[in-house]
């Protein structure tokens, strides 16, 4: 089969098809865009990056090192992302931690302090906007 022999099954291509075919390619640019930013910018869950814990599971850290916020009607306990305990994890070995009974360990005289790093949870994502820009630390001042 040549390729005038194909031509006269389907067709020419007309002014017709010319438009359709803009048409579905730019709502194709588009459409590929709003999808994508689905995995560019996905929520990854956070909290304080605690140095003496990075090497323990996510549950783990978070019960060691971070402050609870709420507890969902589900039992779920809700985790700040934005502070953690100020305690000196190195007076503690390893497996303290897996054991670790928050309501012993940290009582309401332990001070909490506002996170200069964070850990994402990389079960979902590997990597985002969201944990690439949280990165980047930005400083403002106000003058009073």
């Amino acid at each position: 089969m040549e390729k005038q022999d194909l031509n006269t099954v389907i067709g020419d291509i007309g002014p017709y098809q010319w438009q359709v075919f803009i048409t579905v390619f730019i709502f194709a640019i588009y459409t590929a865009d709003a999808i994508h930013i689905i995995f560019i910018a996905g929520k990854m869950p956070h909290w304080c990056r605690v140095p003496g814990l990075d090497n323990l599971p996510y549950d783990v850290q978070k019960n060691v090192a971070i402050p609870a916020e709420s507890t969902d009607h589900d039992g779920s306990v809700k985790y700040s992302s934005c502070e953690m305990f100020s305690l000196d994890y190195s007076a503690y070995n390893r497996s303290e931690f897996y054991g670790w009974n928050r309501s012993l360990m940290v009582t309401n005289e332990t001070s909490v302090v506002r996170c200069s790093e964070w850990t994402y949870d990389q079960s979902q994502f590997l990597s985002t906007i969201v944990s690439k820009v949280r990165y980047v630390q930005i400083s403002v001042s106000y003058v009073n």
